[in-house]
């Protein structure tokens, strides 16, 4: 399996968003930039950012030869440009990268049904993005939880701590827990969020990467969500 660090995960997201299009390792390295735009720099009087050392050509190079290795992507060898050629695959490796159980967690319990907690998280006027069931019932009603997943800053654990306290929350062991915070210092979970009914999700193939990596209703439930998105349905 391909090394995943959070600069190549950005890399993958922008790929990914742009599944249909061919386009070269400039194009790819501006872009992944673009994406974690917090962190890019700016000259004066010009629209494109001034990578960080993690984003430079070297690295992409690198990776993009690795995907291209992998079948992942291929090469036009006309025009020498990119085109992801196995979307599913590379969703897949992201869940294998990265499972949703191996993410550290602070953990809650709300007294709230489903919907509403998810009401409570948006009033909370701090950062977040939704993930596993908390987003994908937003796109198709699929099952009954009260389980709700949501990716915040890493920095705001205490901001986030007194807001649920201050909502009756309870901090709980995991087992009896159904409110779990997921700090990230992914910027760009935030930044490129997709908005579904007045709520942030997840970038889509980190959603259904989530979902794969969960398993059980949540594995079945990405299986068709994958479909209506590589179908651009989503």
């Amino acid at each position: 399996m391909l090394e995943l660090t959070e600069k190549r995960i950005v890399s993958l997201l922008w790929m990914l968003k742009n599944k249909e299009k061919k386009w070269n390792i400039s194009e790819l390295q501006r872009g992944a930039a673009i994406l974690e735009r917090e962190n890019a720099v700016y000259k004066k009087n010009t629209k494109f950012p001034v990578m960080d050392l993690a984003l430079t050509y070297g690295p992409t190079f690198t990776f993009v030869k690795e995907l291209e290795k992998t079948g992942f992507i291929t090469r036009d060898a006309k025009t020498a440009e990119y085109k992801t050629a196995r979307a599913r695959d590379i969703i897949k490796m992201i869940s294998l990268a990265r499972t949703i159980a191996s993410l550290k967690t602070l953990n809650f319990h709300s007294p709230f049904e489903f919907y509403k907690t998810l009401k409570m998280v948006n009033e909370s006027k701090l950062p977040y993005s939704f993930t596993v069931f908390a987003g994908s019932e937003l796109y198709r009603q699929y099952i009954k939880t009260d389980q709700v997943h949501v990716y915040i800053r890493k920095g705001e654990e205490e901001k986030w701590s007194k807001y649920l306290l201050s909502k009756k929350c309870l901090k709980a062991q995991k087992s009896q827990a159904n409110l779990f915070l997921i700090p990230t210092e992914q910027k760009t979970f935030f930044n490129n969020s997709e908005k579904i009914k007045g709520y942030s999700i997840v970038p889509t193939p980190i959603l259904l990467s989530d979902l794969l990596s969960f398993g059980g209703l949540a594995e079945e439930q990405a299986n068709f969500l994958i479909e209506e998105w590589l179908n651009n349905k989503m």
